[in-house]
């Protein structure tokens, strides 16, 4: 195929640029070959590239032989440069072009820089229309047995992101989050993170990049690859890219991206392009694998990250926000690509033999069985001596059904940092853009008037709430949002945005809970009301629930964001750990758990969840703060069949719950019978006088949605059947204790819906 008017017009910028600084490219080409980094470049540039190292490495060992390496020209690499490599393969996708009408333009290379997000050339992607009828390709390469991956292709959606630079030839565009045959998610890719710091590679290192040739199955080249200069914009080297490479990495030798390649200096001769045949280009009629190129050029990464970051508009982007200030110190375990991990096999051994704590990797036991134990142990010894078991404390986070205690996991450290983890909160179209699930809102006239308000002031270094922001009075954290009841001072709601598909579960933690200064702390109970007593800080929205993200770092601190007092009410111990002798109770881990892995599937695993307590009139006092009995969830997620479909659960600590015995020094009594109940939204809305609406602006009932209400619309007879005791359904077609929408929330009755 001919070259394109922007694909020539990058070329003559390249060009131009070369001829303004009065650099011959070709002789540039064989001082570099002849000298080492050491005598390429100044004594400033090899401490910023020191600098780098150390900030990448620590100052240790292996930094200060990497920057001996590269200043001495060594190209050596550790064995697992390959697969290192591989990994960072893995974003770089190839992307076609095609005319509306579905005829074959021509192909570029293009890679993840973030969650969905892509970056190619303006001159492949130069307007929206253009990327509305592309495709980006994942996986179109060779396996290790040569024969051919099966390609993922995926439709790119500039309506949710498209921002283009025609200066520095570079495109950002919104990736689908889905391939359009399989269903496969695109995170399994991972993404390359652009870091924006100086000190990446000097002159005479040696780079390789990675591309789609002429649209050809993924490729590299890992020699004569040599960086000739750098310039305020772009860096100049020596490498083979031939046509449809536009778009392709540019890595280090620790496969960090340190450019975007764009273009190439072609060789001239009286004012003409030439080709490798040595005649004139002709752009009528050659490809763009004919020129004879003297170099290549490719935007710096610096270059990039600085452009973004000064319009407003694109920073704040919620896809964009994330990947405009990483540093190395985001890198997860030194790895190249974020979101996709490899396995590892096995743990790290340092030199004394004794095996480091490592975080730990995913394994079919359910989440429950994973979770972290802290159990307190008292001592008592008698006036010989002799020491024996007096007391154990309940385990503060109890696994359902484990038999013993697990090992304490490896704490990550990753502290919430309000300034910029409390900004978006509950994201209505996590689902799905067509499928909008608006938060809840509060209906009754006398309970708006119990919402906490936002204060008036700039808080966090946020902007100061406008009046209808600060009287909504929602919350946002990280994934999820709070509207607490004054009166209460308890949430009227939390709604989280839960992702299990890129889950790391059995994070170790440290919980650390926070006030939220956005609202007036009177509103919020403290840690003064749980100690010495039964009572549990239960998260409304569950820390484990949160445990997801680009890598480890990022689900923790996720999920320590669910430590705030505004996400936090007060559960009796047992109800909270899901203890009990009874082992089939289902509580709202084991609930999620089934949401996710039944039906969720189909869609990225991903739900959104609302959960909250039933303010009742008759609700116990205890310390000036009446706990609620009740507490009600709603699920929403995506069937196999793309149908949004949502149910709505009661679960109460009624029998459990007595606030005469609530003291520490209180004499435990046997565990009581609780359920969890499926029950009716419209019954939910009823009775916490909150609205639970799809859709967006238009607010269509979650009610129409609700499998339950079609459920009990049936005949008794054509209804499934719970057996007492057990967990599924039994022959029969006649159900128990029918769910009777007039019967109250404490009654009988769990319906097993054959949607499940």
């Amino acid at each position: 195929m001919v070259t394109s008017v922007n694909f020539r017009a990058a070329v003559n910028r390249a060009q131009q640029r070369a001829q303004e600084l009065g650099i011959d490219l070709t002789a540039l080409t064989e001082q570099v070959r002849d000298h080492s980094p050491d005598e390429l470049n100044s004594a400033t540039a090899k401490l910023g590239r020191r600098d780098f190292l150390e900030s990448q490495h620590g100052a240790n060992l292996i930094g200060d032989r990497s920057f001996e390496r590269i200043i001495a020209g060594n190209e050596l690499q550790p064995a697992n440069f390959l697969a290192r490599g591989e990994l960072a393969a893995k974003p770089v996708m190839r992307i076609v072009l095609r005319t509306a009408g579905g005829g074959l333009i021509g192909y570029g290379t293009g890679f993840l820089v973030g969650d969905g997000v892509l970056i190619t050339n303006n001159h492949v992607l130069p307007d929206r229309d253009t990327a509305r009828f592309a495709q980006a390709e994942g996986y179109y390469e060779l396996d290790i047995d040569g024969t051919a991956r099966t390609t993922l292709r995926f439709a790119l959606e500039p309506d949710r992101l498209y921002f283009t630079s025609t200066a520095l030839d570079f495109t950002l565009v919104a990736v689908a989050p889905q391939d359009r045959g399989s269903g496969q998610s695109l995170r399994q890719l991972g993404w390359l993170p652009l870091i924006g710091g100086t000190g990446k590679v000097l002159e005479g290192e040696w780079l390789t990049i990675i591309q789609h040739p002429r649209g050809e199955q993924k490729q590299l080249c890992v020699r004569e690859n040599q960086l000739l200069k750098r310039d305020t914009d772009v860096l100049w080297y020596s490498t083979d890219t031939l046509g449809g490479s536009s778009g392709s990495p540019v890595f280090n030798n620790d496969w960090l991206v340190v450019a975007l390649h764009h273009s190439g200096v072609p060789e001239i001769k009286n004012g003409r392009w030439q080709t490798m045949d040595g005649r004139d280009f002709d752009p009528d009629t050659d490809s763009e694998d004919k020129i004879k190129w003297v170099a290549n050029e490719g935007i710096r990464v610096s270059r990039i990250i600085a452009t973004l970051q000064a319009n407003q508009a694109i920073a704040d982007h919620p896809m964009v926000k994330r990947m405009l200030n990483l540093t190395t110190e985001d890198l997860q375990s030194g790895l190249p690509v974020l979101g996709a991990a490899p396995t590892r096999s096995a743990p790290p051994v340092p030199q004394n033999g004794a095996l480091i704590n490592p975080i730990s990797t995913p394994t079919d036991a359910p989440r429950e069985a994973r979770m972290t134990q802290y159990v307190t142990v008292t001592l008592a010894i008698d006036d010989n001596g002799q020491v024996r078991i007096a007391d154990s404390a309940p385990a503060r986070e109890a696994a359902l059904g484990a038999e013993t205690a697990k090992p304490a996991k490896a704490v990550i450290e990753a502290p919430v940092v309000p300034e910029k983890d409390w900004l978006t909160g509950y994201d209505p179209t996590f689902l799905s853009p067509d499928h909008i699930v608006n938060l809840p809102n509060v209906e009754r006239a006398a309970l708006k008037k119990q919402i906490v308000p936002l204060l008036p002031k700039s808080v966090y270094g946020h902007p100061a709430p406008d009046a209808p922001t600060a009287s909504a009075g929602v919350l946002h954290y990280s994934g999820y949002s709070v509207v607490m009841r004054a009166d209460r001072r308890i949430a009227f709601f939390s709604a989280a945005n839960i992702n299990g598909g890129v889950e790391f579960p059995g994070l170790g933690r440290k919980d650390k809970w926070l006030f939220d200064d956005r609202i007036d702390r009177k509103f919020q109970i403290n840690n003064d009301f749980y100690t010495r007593n039964k009572l549990d800080r239960g998260h409304l929205t569950r820390r484990e629930d949160m445990e997801w993200g680009i890598d480890p770092v990022d689900a923790t601190r996720r999920a320590n964001g669910t430590c705030t007092w505004t996400n936090c009410s007060p559960q009796h111990e047992m109800f909270n750990q899901d203890k009990g002798p009874d082992r089939a109770v289902r509580l709202w881990g084991g609930l999620e758990k089934f949401i996710l892995e039944q039906t969720a599937r189909h869609y990225q695993f991903r739900v959104q969840a609302f959960t909250g307590p039933i303010f009742g009139d008759f609700d116990p006092d205890y310390r000036g703060v009446k706990i609620p009995l009740d507490y009600w969830k709603v699920v929403v997620a995506i069937d196999a069949e793309d149908r949004l479909f949502a149910t709505g659960y009661v679960l109460t600590q009624r029998d459990v719950l007595d606030v005469t015995n609530l003291d520490e020094a209180a004499i435990a009594v046997p565990f009581g019978q609780f359920q969890t109940y499926q029950r009716p939204i419209s019954e939910i809305e009823d009775a916490t006088g909150l609205a639970f609406t799809y859709g967006g602006p238009q607010r269509k009932s979650l009610r129409t949605v609700d499998p339950l209400a079609k459920e009990l619309a049936k005949p008794v007879w054509k209804r499934k059947k719970q057996r007492r005791g057990g967990d599924g359904p039994e022959e029969s077609g006649m159900i128990d204790s029918p769910v009777d929408p007039d019967t109250p929330l404490s009654g009988h009755g769990n319906i097993v819906l054959e949607s499940f």
